[in-house]
């Protein structure tokens, strides 16, 4: 029977992957996501490097599946993505498997328990477990783009799957062999993403339950060594070898005067060697003491001790860690074996990053961070771009600082020497403020806020004092404000939440802070989610939104079922699985210490906990198969437990279908497309964030689009590295004009550059430019006896502007030469700007009119007030030296009618967004209002019919709603400029037949939620103010165009609307 149950088992597992593989294909994004996704894609297509940590393994595979294009690059990121649909069928395998060998532990106890209606009840059960995580909201997203964590996810399956494998043999010769593929996986997995070295506890608890009897003194000493390994390779292994490496390095170029990256050729070369050496020892009789000594040379160049702050700390663990070593090899050489060839296949599976040092030596067009030596290569793999965030120790956001201090330096490569360019200043606290596991850490501006509002705002109130003496009050949190925050912040909304997601039901994916109104979960019943997010009488636009899911609690509580019985019939994996479930979610939240208004919802960093929550939803089949076998024969029992079960993966799978389909969704790239397309040839275009950069390198890198744009992302513009890329020429696109040395733009350098006004008057921009580069000490603030600054003489900067080379290059037309500006001055506000503004004005200073200069918006920082010299002509806002209005933060700038009209009517394409098919998502509708592409074709059209061009305005507008209609892209705050526009064109029909549509839409809402409870009332107040703005704006449009009686009926319905709304702020108005 055990023959004949590995055959059905087999076979059921490749039915479940062929179910997994085809739903995941079949909805896969034939082209760019949103967020990394095209950054992944490029980087994987041509093998160039993504962002910290990097994942080699990733590209690797990305590149390989790429091949399968044909040479057809727009099918490139559909290849990717099949990867990861692909990958994610594997996962789903190895779900079922490991699965059916639990339910098997507690079903079938010996040959004699096999039985027909037992292996059906135990398959039942691998199926429904399976397929209820193939159909989950949070794996399905990450199972049709191309991004890590699909492949990661399948790293940590098949790691489980394969030590539930040695498991069943570790009784046999060999079956250690099973340990080493572990070990060599997850070496592997580093490569891809490190949410696999969490699996690492498991696997020695499975251990420990295999190969000893279970004892509580026993149970704690195995976890408490399976929390020190896994330290030892987050902290200690995966940048030690690196760190070695770097001090090889540094001796070998600096002293020996050898190439770079010659010490860390020689240290990798030296520690395969020691660990060869090693290993063939521990292979032969005698030789202990050998082996003991090669074996703690070999640990010692492994770097895994480096773990501690301290040099002192540093030392004891490689003290300790040298003991154990010794030991183990005067015990058991087998053992040392073991240790030593798992310790060489980790660093096998972790030399991937190689690729990554390789690469960047190369030079390729995406290389973030430069990781081409080893401290550059460190410092990626470390993500020190993204700062830190304190864990166990450490400050309260409201923290004074009290001092300075020098933190560890920083090392560049400079005339083939490395350098210390400078030391990182760290800050130091007020000790009063500093607390364990600090949670309310964040200083952020917009942070404190929120922090009072999950944690509580009472505080203790603390006297301190600022450097001039003078004293005032600030309230530190109190500790259990700080636990408040942990419990109902970052365990309750940042994962519970999405726990509840993928077990019970989700409102809708419109990312919240809180509240009743968006990303809440829910059950179905209305009686269990009226209270908390509204009644279920939704009006248009809630009803029809397909990301609103119920599963009505069903896997929520045969999970639970699963989770009670396996604990009771098979405690030992019980607390395999609870372990795994808790060390990928509950510990990730610790560790993460997430601060809040996160950029985005981050479901998918706790998919792992879903999958093994998933392993409890199979295991509750057997609950249910127990329960009918009570009242029924076991033959009629388990075929009737499997078919009830099998129920709920399949409502699921109904459920989440519409949403999670993303077949024919081109939105992504074709809006990268369109910004490219709004750019005059050899333009320079400065972008903002990861979704106005990421897919425009897509577009570039595999598609080929406009190659001759520079595409400059004005956040990572704050970096070195960065800025020495825009330095170099890329395809068609010649160097930017940046003529700083890399002295005055190191990392650390030039961070903060202040205003030292002295004079009034405006200084041309050269004069700046050459101010800041000068070594001269009067141009500078002298801080100290030997520290000076660089500083900007004057607030207000002027940028000269010559007539005849702005003509010249097509910047400005003749016919509107008249309007050309002698200058333009931008005045700087505040006491500083900040590096990527400084190399902006060096740009702006050496381009001298030359290249076109292309921002995708303005109102920020880096655009430094010259929005009234923007003129849009698509999707980005050309700097001309033309003075136009700048009204407010939508309506600033000219509008270049004839280019516009040619690229927004002819050029550009919105793919997919006209399809009903087709699911455009929240995301993608928020990108559609980020990028304002209705209000592009309102102020077009308005533009053009302001030059009596209306029947061009006409066809700008029925464009507009033929490629962006309501029906797929809802109401959003610019249908009333395209209303504006059919008013002013002279469709007055049609503009008054919007207006009906728009006002009958935002009155469904106001009386949805004014007659729900006060709390949800409260948290729906941005909703009813954004439906109560935008109709009251329908009727000012009408009152302006002649339509008096279509106002009053307006303003007559929205004083009604008032009145119920102050009803409910001010109850007394009752």
């Amino acid at each position: 029977m055990m023959t004949r149950f590995r055959t059905i088992n087999n076979i059921t597992g490749w039915g479940v992957f062929a179910i997994a593989a085809i739903t995941y294909l079949l909805t896969i994004e034939p082209t760019a996501s949103l967020w990394d996704c095209g950054e992944f894609i490029a980087s994987g297509y041509k093998l160039e490097v993504g962002h910290p940590p990097g994942s080699p393994v990733f590209m690797v595979m990305a590149r390989f599946f790429s091949l399968f294009a044909g040479g057809d690059v727009s099918k490139v990121a559909a290849m990717v993505n099949a990867m990861s649909a692909l990958v994610s069928a594997f996962t789903i395998l190895f779900l079922f498997w490991t699965i059916t060998h639990l339910a098997r532990k507690i079903l079938v106890k010996t040959e004699e328990d096999f039985s027909i209606a037992r292996i059906t009840a135990v398959i039942s059960a691998g199926i429904v477990g399976a397929l209820a995580f193939t159909f989950s909201d949070s794996f399905w997203f990450s199972a049709v783009e191309g991004e890590v964590y699909a492949t990661s996810s399948l790293f940590t399956a098949a790691v489980f799957w394969a030590i539930l494998k040695w498991e069943d043999v570790a009784d046999e010769e060999n079956a250690d062999r099973w340990i080493v593929l572990i070990a060599f996986l997850m070496g592997l997995s580093i490569g891809v993403h490190l949410l696999n070295l969490l699996a690492l506890p498991a696997i020695v608890l499975v251990y420990y339950f295999r190969k000893f009897e279970f004892t509580w003194k026993g149970l704690v000493l195995a976890l408490s060594g399976s929390f020190i390994i896994l330290a030892l390779l987050l902290w200690g292994l995966i940048p030690g070898v690196v760190t070695v490496s770097s001090r090889f390095d540094l001796f070998f170029v600096n002293t020996l005067k050898l190439p770079p990256n010659t010490g860390m050729i020689f240290h990798i070369i030296l520690l395969a060697g020691i660990l060869v050496a090693a290993i063939r020892i521990s292979m032969q009789p005698g030789n202990k003491t050998t082996g003991a000594v090669l074996s703690v040379i070999a640990l010692f160049f492994t770097g895994i001790w480096i773990v501690s702050g301290t040099a002192a700390g540093n030392i004891l663990i490689l003290l300790a860690l040298s003991a154990i070593i010794w030991i183990i090899a005067q015990k058991s050489k087998v053992i040392l074996n073991t240790t030593l060839t798992v310790l060489v296949v980790i660093l096998i599976g972790y030399s991937s990053t190689a690729i990554i040092v390789i690469r960047a030596k190369a030079n390729p067009p995406l290389n973030e961070n430069n990781p081409s030596n080893p401290f550059n290569l460190l410092y990626y793999l470390n993500r020190e771009q993204y700062g830190q965030r304190p864990l166990f120790k450490g400050a309260y956001y409201n923290a004074p600082v009290e001092d300075y201090k020098d933190g560890k330096p920083v090392y560049a490569l400079e005339d083939g020497k490395y350098i210390v360019t400078h030391k990182n200043l760290e800050r130091v606290y007020d000790d009063r403020f500093v607390t364990l596991f600090p949670r309310m850490w964040s200083e952020q501006e917009d942070h404190a806020a929120i922090y009072q509002q999950w944690g509580g705002d009472k505080g203790v109130p603390v006297t301190v004092a600022d450097p001039s003496g003078k004293k005032t009050i600030i309230r530190k949190p109190k500790f259990s404000e700080n636990l408040r925050f942990m419990f109902h912040y970052q365990y309750g909304y940042m994962y519970f939440r999405y726990f509840m997601w993928n077990f019970s039901g989700k409102q809708n994916d419109t990312q919240g802070t809180g509240g009743a109104v968006n990303g809440n979960w829910i059950t179905g019943f209305d009686f269990l989610d009226s209270p908390r997010v509204g009644t279920s009488d939704l009006p248009a636009g809630l009803k029809d939104d397909t990301s609103r899911n119920r599963y009505f609690l069903l896997p929520f509580l045969l999970g639970m079922a699963g989770l009670m019985f396996q604990l009771f019939r098979d405690n030992k994996n019980w607390w395999i699985i609870m372990i795994l479930f808790i060390l990928t979610g509950i510990a990730i939240i610790f560790y993460l210490n997430q601060y809040p208004n996160q950029p985005r919802e981050r479901d998918y960093a706790y998919v792992g906990s879903f999958y093994f929550f998933s392993v409890w939803i199979g295991l509750g089949v057997l609950f249910i198969f127990d329960l009918f076998r009570k009242v029924a024969h076991e033959k009629i029992a388990a075929p009737v437990s499997g078919v009830v079960c099998l129920a709920i993966p399949l409502l699921m799978g109904t459920e989440n279908w519409d949403d999670h389909d993303r077949s024919g969704r081109y939105l992504t790239r074709d809006v990268a497309f369109n910004y490219l397309e709004s750019c005059a040839p050899g333009a320079i275009l400065f972008t903002n964030g990861d979704n106005d950069t990421f897919p425009l390198w897509y577009a570039q890198e595999v598609e080929g689009k406009r190659t001759d744009v520079r595409v400059c992302n004005l956040m990572l513009l704050n970096t070195d590295w960065y800025i020495d890329q825009m330095k170099g020429k890329v395809y068609e696109s010649d160097p930017l004009p940046v003529s700083f040395p890399v002295q005055k733009y190191y990392d650390g350098i030039n961070s903060q550059i202040f205003i030292d006004e002295r004079t009034k008057e405006p200084v041309e921009i050269s004069t700046v430019i050459n101010w800041i580069k000068s070594e001269n000490k009067a141009t500078k603030y002298r801080v100290s006896q030997s520290e000076y600054l660089d500083v900007i003489p004057s607030r207000i900067i002027r940028i000269p502007v010559d007539r005849k080379r702005v003509i010249a290059s097509g910047t400005v037309s003749p016919e509107d030469s008249a309007r050309i500006v002698p200058y333009i001055d931008i005045t700087l506000k505040g006491g500083s700007i900040i590096k990527s503004q400084m190399i902006v004005l060096d740009i702006l200073a050496n381009n001298n009119w030359e290249r076109p200069i292309y921002f995708v918006t303005g109102y920020h920082n880096d655009a430094m007030g010259l929005e009234e010299y923007f003129r849009l002509e698509g999707m980005a806002y050309r700097l001309v030296p033309v003075k136009s209005g700048n009204r407010n933060w939508l309506d600033y700038g000219s509008i270049d009618t004839g280019i516009m009209y040619e690229n927004m009517m002819n050029k550009f394409v919105w793919g997919g967004a006209s399809d009903p098919s087709v699911n455009i998502d929240y995301h993608h509708k928020r990108t559609l209002m980020v990028v304002r592409a209705r209000l592009n074709y309102a102020r077009l059209a308005s533009a053009l019919a302001a030059q009596g061009k209306n029947e061009k305005a006409l066809e700008v507008l029925d464009r507009c709603m033929e490629v962006l209609p309501i029906e797929t892209v809802s109401y959003d705050p610019y249908i009333n400029d395209i209303i504006d526009a059919y008013f002013a064109a002279g469709r007055n029909e049609k503009a008054l037949a919007m207006i009906d549509d728009l006002c009958t839409f935002y009155y469904d809402q106001m009386d949805y939620y004014l007659k729900q409870d006060q709390y949800i009332v409260s948290s729906a107040e941005y909703a009813i103010g954004t439906a109560f703005e935008y109709t009251r704006r329908a009727g000012e449009s009408s009152l302006k165009y002649g339509n008096r009686e279509k106002a009053d009926e307006i303003n007559t319905k929205l004083n009604g609307y008032y009145s119920r709304y102050m009803s409910f702020v001010d109850p007394a108005s009752r």
